[in-house]
């Protein structure tokens, strides 16, 4: 891409009309629409994607999930205090381009609470699914665990469709027919290539402020620019173009995004005075709010082949979606005691479109799983260092409230209903892990599942919200010249998946 260069090739100082800090998901789109009229620089930690198979290729999904790296590695990982291990996307296209690619749009009563216009939305929703978009091929369990859900009950059965809809659904993926993923790097496509700068390998520091008067008064801080480093720890600094009345937009994601603030100095006053920070503004709610939904679910053995599969289906429930995936393990990756083992020497498992179909070399697994919607409990994120290099601590506070453990437990009781149908028994030879209780009408056997195999589905969010961050037009409140734009802001996580509504949030914001 011939408007990307290397954090260390840049100049000391350099002037822009709009700095975006982040390549990811929301901050790709968004510099390619700004850069229709202004001059834009995209500062992104991470490097290009397209030259690594783990990133282009859809095999590679697991690899850079269990495999983080050193700083070049395109997915960084980070646990919670509940223990959980999570991960961020650290490469052009941020978490898109690490995902397991399953495309769903938001429902219709999300966007109306959240005061968006539905015309534009769908209009943003369109410009990306033109690029990135593409209908699955459902194969062997895909195809089964569709028809396991309308057995199960989870109905009506809608076909294919991007929407938000209650029943069974094929959703759009990402990853096309060959198996290469498509990810928000590739709507710069879209660019106004003589406007936009990228920048790689640089990791954003600090924001900078000047004071401006109010009122011939009182002064309140505006951003100025940014500090950032290259790979050699120099520091470079991009400013803002003070004729053309810019902004500084942060779009680095629920955990960059409010650790940014906090090491700015916007944030909880108590907190930032602990860390020595100068207070530029005591914003109590950067770093509040952090969810993130809770993915609990079953994996079996199965006795018939399987192909390579990411989301393609979802049942869609009020209280929870349910999901599938499956993979061919090659056996040297199957230890003794059942347990999946970790190559970093092997970038994939087997090709999708390659299905194999020998049991003395591959272990066939299929998994499902469940998403608690909202969610409703809420924890907090806090910095544990002054460098911008080490992950902020954050803790999810996963089931603190009763619903969502409620909501779980519904969850898994529908997988135990898709268990036991004609169409999904054929390929459950036995469980892997944790088995679900015997009596799923146990309340208390269930929750205590749910809280015991608590993992991630990469949906966590907040930090930044609307009302406590943000204003309704993402701008920081009381600073000028500084907006945050990315699923920080998210009270909710929009539908299934909030990768579409993240993609399309530069447009209709």
């Amino acid at each position: 891409m011939s408007v990307c260069y290397n954090a260390t090739l840049m100049s000391e100082v350099e002037e822009y009309d709009y700095i975006v800090v982040g390549g990811g998901t929301a901050g790709c789109p968004l510099a390619a629409t700004l850069s229709q009229n202004f001059r834009v620089l995209i500062l992104e930690r991470g490097g290009l994607g397209y030259t690594l198979p783990t990133v282009v290729e859809e095999e590679g999904f697991y690899f850079n999930i269990l495999n983080p790296g050193d700083y070049l590695s395109p997915s960084e990982s980070f646990t919670s205090e509940e223990g959980v291990v999570n991960s961020r996307g650290r490469v052009l296209g941020g978490s898109s381009s690490i995902n397991a690619g399953f495309y769903s749009r938001a429902g219709s009563a999300y966007i109306r609470d959240a005061g968006w216009d539905e015309a534009l939305v769908n209009d943003s929703y369109h410009w990306v699914e033109d690029t990135v978009v593409f209908r699955p091929a459902l194969r062997q369990w895909q195809s089964a665990f569709r028809n396991g859900l309308y057995e199960a009950g989870v109905r009506p059965y809608n076909g294919y469709s991007l929407e938000h809809v209650r029943g069974t659904k094929i959703g759009g993926s990402t990853f096309d027919r060959d198996g290469r993923r498509h990810s928000s790097a590739d709507l710069l496509q879209h660019a106004n290539f003589a406007n936009l700068r990228i920048v790689l390998h640089a990791m954003v520091s600090r924001i900078l402020f000047a004071q401006a008067a109010l009122g011939g008064s009182r002064l309140i801080p505006t951003a100025s620019g940014v500090e950032y480093m290259d790979a050699y720890g120099i520091t470079h600094r991009a400013l803002l173009n003070p004729a053309t009345g810019g902004e500084v937009i942060i779009s680095s994601g629920a955990i960059g995004s409010p650790q940014l603030l906090l090491l700015s100095g916007i944030g909880p006053r108590e907190h930032l005075e602990s860390l020595r920070i100068p207070v530029v503004l005591d914003l109590p709610g950067v770093g509040q709010g952090m969810a993130d939904n809770p993915r609990n679910g079953i994996t079996v053995i199965s006795p018939q082949p399987l192909e390579y599969s990411l989301i393609q289906v979802v049942g869609i429930l009020p209280e929870s979606f349910i999901e599938a995936s499956s993979v061919p393990i090659p056996n040297r990756f199957y230890g003794r005691d059942g347990l999946l083992e970790k190559d970093p020497d092997q970038a994939s498992t087997v090709r999708s479109r390659d299905m194999p179909n020998s049991f003395d070399r591959y272990i066939y697994m299929g998994s499902i799983i469940e998403k608690v919607a909202g969610p409703l409990s809420k924890g907090e994120l806090r910095l544990s260092s002054l460098d911008v290099r080490v992950n902020p601590s954050v803790r999810f506070n996963y089931f603190s409230n009763q619903v969502d453990l409620q909501n779980c437990v519904k969850g898994l009781r529908t997988i135990s209903r898709v268990l036991r149908t004609k169409s999904i028994k054929p390929y459950t030879m036995q469980v892997i892990g944790p088995q679900l209780p015997a009596n799923t009408s146990d309340n208390e056997d269930m929750e205590a599942f749910c809280r015991d195999t608590v993992a991630t589905l990469w949906h966590y969010h907040g930090g930044c919200q609307v009302g406590t961050v943000v204003n309704e037009k993402y701008q920081v409140l009381g600073v000028d010249s500084l907006r945050v734009i990315d699923g920080s802001t998210f009270n909710m996580s929009p539908g299934t998946n909030p990768q579409a509504t993240v993609y399309g949030f530069a447009n209709f914001k």
